[in-house]
């Protein structure tokens, strides 16, 4: 007689047994074992939790709608909003919205916004997918100058209803508005902030938003002005890609209201920035233990602004240009590194120009950096 077990069952009726279970318990059977993680948050599977609501309806069906929302007991993960953005935002529209966000937020700590999309995910215990999200933004620039109305209606509406968030990803905002934001002050347990796709060319007329909380913030392809916006005074990851090219503008915006990071990422859009202007501002981050730096010309003598007292532990070069890789008082002014990386750089040849950095281009930096670890990409 064969022993028939649990997960000898086909894909598809694991799928329909996992149905009965409350969603906490879904993401809680994800870590039992690997088969069970890869059913549960494969393509397939994820979507069942997935409602898409359509908010161009008429005002009766909107209604309707909203009382059906109400009264069901059914969990989600993922909501997926479709509206018209030229269309007026109605205080029906707005209900549904609110309505969702609270089904979200109810059992979240954590929110992913796309709001090109205007899709709202809950992420709850499920590090992966989120790390996964963080690295990865859509970034395809949709401009919509029509309905802004709407949007940051639903960025205040999460900040209402989602008040003890511990992560807040906001994707492709597309928004110029420098009052967007203020809503953001109430999430006063918020660890994690990453915003992507925000233009403000003007300083906000309030003072920097207070997050008291806030460990990691990272602002992607945003104006310089953006670095004004928020205050946290235990912040110990700040990144940064900037859609300026002004470097010393962008670090005395960023030094205003940021400097107590261990851990800081620079990354810029123009490689005529040399690295040694940002390199002068870092006496302002008494803290800092690691430095990634991206997009910037790196020349010889790169290191000449850098005090020899500073702590830096790890250096991290993403798609630079260098003119060598023998730096002017590598040795001594970076004598507590540990781990030095090149990823996706380029080195001047003077024959055949740029090509990028090989295994035998770092040899004789291992030499005279025998006790740092030193990679050609980083993870």
């Amino acid at each position: 007689m064969c022993e028939f077990h649990f997960n000898d069952l086909p894909f598809e009726l694991m799928c329909e047994i996992f149905d009965y279970l409350p969603l906490r318990d879904v993401k809680n059977a994800a870590i039992v074992c690997r088969r069970w993680n890869a059913i549960i948050f494969s393509e397939v599977y994820i979507h069942r939790f997935q409602l898409l609501v359509n908010l161009d309806h008429s005002l009766p069906v909107l209604k309707q709608m909203a009382q059906l929302l109400e009264a069901s007991d059914r969990e989600y993960y993922s909501v997926v909003l479709r509206a018209n953005l030229g269309s007026p935002l109605t205080e029906a529209r707005l209900r549904i919205v609110k309505l969702m966000i609270r089904l979200l937020a109810d059992r979240a700590e954590s929110l992913y916004f796309n709001m090109a999309d205007f899709r709202i995910e809950s992420c709850v215990s499920e590090r992966l997918l989120r790390g996964r999200k963080l690295q990865v933004i859509d970034t395809r620039a949709k401009y919509i100058p029509l309905g802004m109305g709407l949007k940051e209606s639903m960025l205040g509406a999460i900040c209402e209803y989602a008040v003890d968030l511990v992560d807040l990803v906001i994707a492709e905002m597309n928004i110029n508005n420098p009052k967007a934001l203020v809503p953001l002050s109430s999430l006063r347990h918020l660890k994690l902030l990453l915003i992507s796709d925000y233009y403000p060319y003007v300083k906000p007329p309030e003072p920097p938003i207070v997050l008291p909380c806030l460990e990691n913030l990272s602002l992607i392809k945003v104006t310089d002005e953006s670095c004004h916006f928020f205050r946290a005074d235990n912040l110990k990851r700040f990144f940064i890609h900037s859609t300026g090219t002004d470097a010393p503008r962008t670090m005395d915006f960023i030094t205003q209201n940021i400097t107590g990071v261990s851990r800081l990422c620079l990354h810029f859009t123009a490689r005529s920035i040399q690295a040694e202007v940002i390199f002068g501002w870092l006496d302002r981050f008494p803290n800092l233990l690691a430095l990634e730096l991206a997009g910037v010309a790196l020349p010889v003598n790169v290191l000449n602004q850098l005090n020899p007292t500073n702590r830096l532990q790890k250096l991290i070069f993403a798609s630079c240009h260098l003119e060598a890789m023998r730096l002017d008082g590598l040795d001594v002014k970076l004598s507590r590194l540990r781990l030095l990386c090149f990823d996706g750089c380029s080195l001047f040849h003077k024959q055949t120009g740029f090509h990028p950095v090989h295994y035998e281009d770092i040899e004789e930096l291992r030499q005279t950096l025998p006790n740092c670890t030193i990679m050609l990409d980083y993870d």
